[in-house]
């Protein structure tokens, strides 16, 4: 008996093998073809017709959990055009090192105008999370807050106030998901406001490769 045990395990430990290769590969495959940036924006038909029905709908929000193929799951929230508006996937904790290869699984390496990424590990859930979103516009682009805190930065980073002034009005306009904040670069320097024109900080700095051009 336990000479036919013996005989049979190989075999039993070849095909389970087998299986598993098979449904990584399966795994692989799909989230190669996926393409996040093909859907931001998208309507509902768009989006399910690519990631399928959903296992669950919230109630309230509307938000839409959807099993996806290599990962825990997807979240999307639909603006009330019914147009996707952020599209989240969850990843196991540590199943990829870091933000680029995130990107990369789900075939993101660049991105539409206008809309930005986040990765969080963990996020909210527990999970990994890579969101993609469109920030909102800044309520009011050409008026300004002074902080305390700004005004000594300031001072303490040689930034005169037209210098400062110049920045506001003419720099390039970037979005920094990291830190939910709106920059103001030019020549070297740049300044971090809220979406409702509260100046944060002023650096003397380089364009950083996270924030996303406006």
């Amino acid at each position: 008996m336990r000479s036919e045990v013996k005989s049979v395990m190989p075999k039993i430990l070849r095909t389970l093998s087998a299986l598993l290769l098979g449904l990584w590969f399966v795994g692989t495959a799909w989230a190669q073809r996926l393409s996040a940036p093909s859907l931001l924006g998208k309507p509902l038909a768009q989006v399910e017709a690519s990631l399928g029905k959903p296992r669950h709908v919230e109630t309230k929000t509307g938000t839409r959990f959807y099993k996806v193929e290599g990962f825990v799951r997807a979240v999307v929230a639909f603006s009330p055009h019914k147009t996707l508006a952020s599209l989240t996937f969850q990843f196991a904790p540590g199943g990829v090192p870091g933000e680029r290869e995130a990107l990369a699984k789900v075939g993101a390496e660049s991105l539409p105008s206008g809309w930005s990424a986040t990765w969080s590990a963990p996020g909210a859930s527990g999970n990994d999370e890579l969101k993609f979103f469109k920030p909102a516009p800044p309520s009011n682009p050409n008026k300004f807050i002074a902080t305390k805190h700004f005004l000594e930065r300031m001072q303490e980073r040689g930034v005169s106030q037209a210098e400062a002034l110049d920045l506001l009005q003419n720099g390039q306009r970037f979005y920094d998901p990291k830190n939910d904040s709106y920059i103001r670069y030019k020549n070297g320097v740049y300044v971090a406001l809220t979406k409702d024109g509260i100046l944060k900080t002023v650096v003397r700095g380089n364009v950083n490769r996270r924030w996303r051009p406006l």
